[in-house]
This record gives structure tokens, C-alpha cells and sequence, in this order.
């Protein structure tokens, strides 16, 4: 499981699903996994307001950062994503879907609702599926050093997170602690076989699709990371800001023009402050090593502004009302039948 400061480990919604009896099963940075008692094939996906940088969790937490992951994942997977397969099971206080996956609703009445869905027990395909319409972020530096990205040859002299003429896979492999490790389409191919082709392909399709629906809304997802079961079912969170870089077009346009990053809707702000904090090791945390007990420590003692929490807070409010066409409050209501 993931390191995470003492102070956000824990919080109301986890000691309340322990206290109505859901062993935890496992704990991320951000994520949590509860089993259901007698039900071995289901889970309890829930997401809390912890943040994370350069695989670093901090000591703060984002104000509703885990509800808007929950009704961002809902409307992915039930608004536009409906015919593909997926792990979703039920949510909200959908009564049919909870009755057919044999709940008690005075049982699900007590779940805090507004963070978790019930999905089905999958195993979980060994690699991160990344897409990328645009050209940026971590494949930056391979791009400038040798013209590709992931294995992909690129033309010369893109603009960073210049558009593609289509996007492109850059899988990596998917690490329990510290950093994923990068990997060229060939090294997937000849790893993953005919199943991870299919798998890819799909996936492929899925964000195309997707960069479409967000660009009708004004935004643009220019790179993303699907999680899968083996079978090739969607699993994890989808296209949510913390598995996906969205911004505005009218923002990249002039940030291409003038050579820097875009305004991105989720935690840059605090990205931001974590590459100018002083560290004994140097400038920033995003040259530290997450799997250095020093730095872990160090970082966990950290402060963050609340300023920068709180801008952080207003991205991620902004990005599910600009998505669902409705501030989260309704979107949960209207469309995860949650009340207010």
C-alpha cells in the first residue's frame, strides 16, 4: 500500500465503513478498496480527499476532491461509456441496481454514497494504458532528446502540447509504490500479446471518443490513463482529473504560442508549489525519490498553503460542472440519484 502521512490516513468515511463492517482491503494514494461481507465478488470503491504529487502523498486534503472523482467516473461510464464493458455494479440510491446485486438499501443508506461505488472484483491488467492527443508532460523529454514518444516517431519540431494528427500509446508499467515504469509500444506488444492488442485498441477508441464529447464542452483532455481487468473490462477511476490532463482550448492555444504549460483543471496549482519548495536535497519535490525513507519523511512534514489547496479545490469543482453540465451537487443528485 501507499505511504501516507499519519494525519490523512484515516478519515470519517473509513472508520465508519469499518465500523459497519468492510475490512479494508486496500489503500492508495488517493483510493480505497472495502471487501462486502459474504459478497467475494463485489467491492467497495471509495476515494478520499487525499492529494498526491510526483507519487508523494501530502498532509492536506482537497475539499470534496473524492466526490468529484466518484460522479466523474459515474458519468464516464454511465453517460457516455454505456455499451462498453465495465466493473460498475451500482450506486447512489439506485434501488434496482442494489437489489439485483442483493443489497439491503437500509444497508446502503448508511454508506457515504457521495464518494463510493459498488463494483465487481476484477483482477487488474498489469500495465497503465496512457493516451495522448498532445504533446507534453513526461514523454516531454524523450520527444526533445530523440523524436518519440513511447516507441512512437513524432515529426520534428512540435510545439509542447502542440495537438496530434492522432493520438498516440504510451504504456507503462503499473507499480504497487514509487514510479511506473515507461515502456515502448513494441514492449508492450511483445509482452502483453493478443489480448493487450485488443485491449489497446479498444482503449484507443474510448479516448478518441472522449476527447470528441469534453471538446463539445469546451475542454480538452489532452492525455489520459485507462485501467483494465484482464478480459478487458474498465476498472478504477475514468478520465478523471487525477488519470487525466484537462484544459481549455482557448488556453492552449496561447500557452503553445508562448511556449508554456496550460491552465490544467486538477492539482497543479499544487504541482506548482511542490517544484519551488526547498528541500536539503535540492529545489523542488519532484526530484526527490518517493522510495527514499528521507524524503518520505520530509515530505509528510510538509505544509501546504491553504491557498493552494483551496484553487486546487475550485479546479476540481470546475472540471464536473463543465463536464455534466451541472455543479456537483446536482450532478449527484439528478444523476446519481444521491440526495442533498
Amino acid at each position: 500500500m501507499a505511504v501516507i502521512p499519519v494525519s490523512v490516513i484515516k478519515s470519517d468515511f473509513s472508520r465508519l465503513l469499518v465500523a459497519l463492517g468492510y475490512p479494508l482491503l486496500y489503500r492508495g494514494k488517493v483510493g480505497e478498496l472495502y471487501e462486502v461481507p459474504g459478497k467475494p465478488s463485489q467491492l467497495l470503491m471509495v476515494r478520499s480527499d487525499r492529494l498526491s504529487i510526483f507519487d508523494f502523498v501530502l498532509r492536506c486534503l482537497v475539499r470534496r476532491k473524492g466526490e468529484v472523482l466518484i460522479a466523474i467516473t459515474h458519468y464516464w461510464l454511465t453517460q457516455v461509456f454505456r455499451s462498453v464493458p465495465n466493473h460498475l455494479l451500482a450506486w447512489g440510491m439506485d434501488e434496482e441496481r442494489w437489489t439485483a446485486a442483493g443489497w439491503d438499501m437500509a444497508d446502503v443508506e448508511k454508506l457515504p454514497l457521495e464518494r463510493t461505488l459498488l463494483v465487481e472484483r476484477r483482477e487488474i491488467w498489469p500495465y497503465e494504458m496512457i493516451y495522448r492527443a498532445h504533446i507534453g508532460g513526461s514523454v516531454w523529454n524523450e520527444y526533445l532528446k530523440s523524436g518519440t514518444a513511447g516507441g512512437n516517431a513524432l515529426p520534428q519540431g512540435l510545439s509542447k502540447w502542440q495537438r496530434l494528427t492522432e493520438p498516440i500509446f504510451t504504456p507503462t508499467t503499473k507499480a504497487e509504490t514509487g514510479h511506473d515504469v515507461p515502456m515502448t509500444v513494441d514492449e508492450y506488444a511483445f509482452a502483453a500479446g493478443e489480448p493487450g492488442r485488443l485491449i489497446a485498441m479498444r482503449d484507443h477508441v474510448i479516448y478518441n471518443v472522449a476527447y470528441h464529447h469534453a471538446r463539445q464542452r469546451g475542454l480538452l483532455v489532452l492525455d489520459t490513463k485507462f485501467e483494465n481487468s484482464p478480459d478487458g473490462k474498465l476498472v478504477d477511476e475514468v478520465l478523471t482529473p487525477d488519470s487525466s490532463r484537462f484544459t481549455t482550448p482557448d488556453d492552449l492555444e496561447i500557452a503553445v504560442s508562448e511556449g508554456r504549460d496550460p491552465t490544467f483543471y486538477d492539482k497543479e496549482p499544487v504541482r506548482v508549489w511542490g517544484r519551488g519548495v526547498e528541500t536539503p536535497w535540492g529545489t523542488g519535490i519532484n526530484n526527490l525519490d518517493p522510495a527514499d525513507r528521507e524524503h518520505l519523511e520530509f515530505v509528510a512534514g510538509l505544509e501546504v498553503p491553504m491557498g493552494v489547496v483551496e484553487e486546487a479545490t475550485n479546479r476540481y469543482l470546475d472540471i464536473v460542472s463543465r463536464l455534466t453540465t451541472l455543479p456537483l451537487e446536482y450532478y449527484r443528485r439528478d444523476g446519481m440519484s444521491i440526495p442533498l
